[in-house]
């Protein structure tokens, strides 16, 4: 779900995403070399003391991405209503591929289930990730073989639905079979109630107005020009979602927890990079040439999307956060429960 500039951070490779078929995509991504990394086990990273807390109700939701490249922080589920463990990849025969998701996570996501009442998806694509979709969506049993796949793994897993992210169809009718994919997921998901989310661009090529039968669509406002997340580009972008005819309920918009030089090659820095390097004040968006969210721009965004009655706000990705009272997470939530309401 992400445009892809390699970065090493102070402990991991991560990978970003692009907003149009033509260039690595704005979505949640991996690259090749970060999938070599084995998953790591969940951890009890530290929090600052009140971290979260007082939890909002739920009502509005704040959803993060977690790559399996990631270690997971139990403690995010004091925060998060919804947390997408990234990602599996469809097979051409209709069989789903899981191999980079680790036993250990889904035990620590599963506590974070118990612990907060954290809904768990999984997700399946990416950039880099997508390409037996094509092949898959194209016949009808395949997608039956698929639909089978994805429920069975889910209900195995306890897992309370799946987000797709196909990077990119590239014709009409690979449009047209994704949107059967999700019509056919969909009816299988209602009646076990599951929740099916879809990642979408903003500058989509096609019509936008058929991923309605999502339960959720996730809007990548990032890697949108060379200040590539700014608050007027969010408020283009969900505007561009609206004009399209779609539920307000539905629509969940997307911040970026990393930085990105405002220069070609536009290399990525993670916000916790970010942090411990220049200590940028709160209200601060650019820094030596990265443009990137403060937590002023964050808290902003989070209330205009409150504010516009839209169903909540989602993160790419939750590892690029810092873990102390500079966390961008903490700041969304603070700003969900605190701030948007007065």
């Amino acid at each position: 779900m992400k445009f892809v500039y390699l970065t090493l951070t102070f402990m991991f490779l991560f990978s970003a995403c692009s907003t149009k078929s033509t260039t690595p995509p704005s979505t949640p991504t991996a690259d090749s070399t970060s999938t070599a990394l084995p998953s790591p086990a969940p951890t009890l990273t530290p929090t600052p003391p009140g971290w979260c807390s007082p939890r909002s109700d739920g009502s509005f939701l704040l959803i993060g991405y977690l790559p399996d490249y990631r270690e997971l922080n139990l403690k995010w589920g004091k925060c998060l209503t919804d947390i997408i463990y990234f990602s599996a990849e469809p097979q051409a025969d209709g069989s789903l591929n899981t191999d980079r998701l680790n036993e250990n996570v889904l035990h620590g996501l599963h506590d974070m289930q118990a612990g907060y009442g954290t809904r768990v998806l999984i997700s399946l694509g990416g950039w880099e990730r997508s390409d037996q979709f094509a092949a898959m969506a194209a016949h009808e049993s395949t997608r039956k073989h698929f639909v089978e796949s994805l429920t069975k793994y889910i209900t195995q897993n306890n897992l309370n639905g799946a987000d797709f992210d196909w990077e990119f169809p590239q014709n009409k009718t690979e449009f047209q079979n994704y949107i059967l994919v999700l019509k056919e997921v969909h009816a299988d998901f209602q009646s076990k109630g599951l929740i099916l989310s879809v990642a979408l661009s903003p500058d989509s090529e096609f019509p936008l107005t058929d991923f309605s039968v999502a339960d959720r669509i996730h809007i990548m406002s990032y890697d949108r020009g060379p200040q590539h997340s700014t608050y007027e580009q969010a408020v283009q972008d969900l505007q561009t979602f609206l004009d399209a005819g779609l539920p307000r309920e539905k629509l969940i918009l997307g911040v970026p927890f990393y930085g990105r030089m405002t220069t070609p090659p536009f290399n990525e820095s993670t916000y916790a990079d970010i942090m411990t390097k220049y200590q940028p004040a709160p209200a601060l968006d650019e820094v030596n040439g990265i443009f990137f969210n403060g937590i002023t721009t964050i808290q902003k965004k989070t209330c205009f999307a409150m504010n516009q009655n839209i169903g909540g706000v989602m993160i790419w990705e939750l590892g690029q956060d810092t873990t102390d009272d500079t966390s961008l997470l903490q700041a969304m939530q603070q700003a969900i429960v605190e701030k948007c309401s007065h």
